[in-house]
């Protein structure tokens, strides 16, 4: 099912009547609330129906490093080139053990063995003669001990040594919603590692317009396509115990036949950003093996699960689905058009299976289920608008591929927050 083209206010208007005619349906009130026609998918009413269609996408291959750069003396680092690990590099190595990596994971540091002076294969930066600094830093490379991989390092400061033999690194995590439902835990997101490989399996295709993208313009489409890649891969985890979860509960057939379909849209949509974001670096990406951290934590407390389907699909999904329909306005590319159309049309009816269940489950579970989703909502809705790591690159030919400035993307957070998810909230507790 593909989403016929229409504004993002559009987009929000039809998104609140669709999620306020779920709301009032599921909770017996047998109300009908009548929706603008915007477009395809985003209409449809009741249970949740088919995703939308795959598109393909080339696949490429390459070797280590995001978007790596040139090795050797001193490169430039490019896009997608080969990731410097020649006999001049200085190299990182874990230390034993799984390295040294702080609790908080805002810093994480890596044995250095300075092997002389050259280029290193990073993110594409600049290599240099490294001296006594620290090079940069792979965020794809497996072997780096981020201690949770939760989120994505998307503010990178430069390495430091620290008594002589370690290099660390200060990142910001991004854990901002906008790429599918996240997977939970506790309260932060998390994802698998990136990596390469040879021959993608995880590619989809799209063919982007590389032709008018300078070096720095693909390298940063490369790592923003790549982390709503993870974050997409990440939502097939999430639907996954969201399935487990309303079995534990007890949930009508046809939401957890709706959970599954979703996953499944997951693993397309997952497959679609990886396919951007190895035609813009020009190298085979895909997911890492994900590190759940032992037994997937799977609850039969409804309240508790309700809470969670407030965070991860009523706030979570609805934000997605707009911001993809923020992005689809402005891009101009007809492959990421394509993805676009794709993810938003899908993370719409993703969030009215959140809100159908959740307004299920105030039906079902009484004062503590509302207690507990009304809680939830307080502490998401309080949440900042994420911020946008700062790229040098052209801003026009970003928005053109699907990533406009950072600031177009916190005004439709607010919008959508305003215009979508409260009015639906108000509803569903009044019900």
């Amino acid at each position: 099912m593909t989403m016929t083209p229409c504004s993002s206010a559009q987009f929000r208007s039809a998104l609140a009547r669709q999620l306020t005619r779920a709301i009032l349906t599921t909770a017996t009130l047998g109300l009908a609330v009548e929706g603008a026609a915007c477009g395809g998918g985003i209409m449809q009413g009741g249970a949740s129906g088919d995703g939308g269609g795959g598109a393909s996408i080339d696949e490429s291959s390459g070797t280590r490093g995001a978007t790596g750069g040139q090795g050797g003396n001193g490169g430039q680092g490019g896009n997608g080139g080969n990731g410097g690990e020649d006999a001049g590099d200085a190299v990182l190595s874990v230390q034993g053990g799984g390295g040294h990596a702080s609790p908080d994971t805002t810093k994480v540091c890596v044995a250095w063995e300075p092997r002389g002076e050259g280029g290193y294969g990073g993110a594409g930066g600049s290599g240099g003669a490294h001296g006594g600094a620290c090079p940069p830093l792979d965020l794809t490379d497996p072997n780096i001990p981020f201690e949770t991989a939760s989120c994505w390092p998307d503010t990178l400061g430069g390495g430091f040594l620290v008594d002589g033999e370690w290099c660390c690194y200060e990142f910001t995590a991004n854990c901002s919603a906008g790429a599918g439902r996240p997977f939970l835990v506790g309260e932060r997101a998390r994802t698998a590692r990136a990596q390469r490989t040879a021959a993608g399996g995880w590619g989809a295709a799209a063919c982007p317009d590389l032709a008018e993208l300078a070096q720095a313009t693909r390298a940063a489409l490369a790592e923003a396509w790549l982390r709503d890649a993870l974050l997409e891969h990440a939502s097939v985890a999430s639907f996954s115990r969201f399935a487990l979860e309303m079995m534990a509960v007890g949930a009508p057939a046809e939401m957890l036949a709706a959970a599954h379909e979703a996953a499944r849209d997951e693993v397309r949509h997952a497959a679609l950003c990886f396919g951007l974001a190895s035609a813009y670096a020009g190298a085979a990406l895909e997911p890492a093996p994900f590190a759940f951290g032992g037994a997937v934590e799977v609850t039969a407390d409804l309240a508790e699960v309700a809470a969670r389907a407030v965070r991860e699909g009523c706030i979570g999904e609805t934000l997605a689905a707009v911001q993809a329909s923020e992005q689809l306005a402005h891009a101009t590319d007809a492959a990421v058009r394509g993805v676009l159309a794709t993810i938003a049309d899908d993370e719409a009816r993703h969030a009215e299976l959140a809100w159908r269940f959740v307004a299920w489950a105030l039906q079902t579970g009484g004062d503590a289920v509302r207690r507990a989703v009304a809680a939830a909502f307080e502490a998401g809705l309080e949440a900042p608008p994420p911020a946008a790591a700062a790229v040098a690159a052209a801003a026009g030919a970003l928005a053109a591929h699907g990533r406009p400035d950072g600031a177009v993307l916190a005004a439709s957070w607010r919008r959508a927050i305003a215009e979508v998810v409260t009015p639906a909230m108000r509803v569903l507790l009044s019900a």
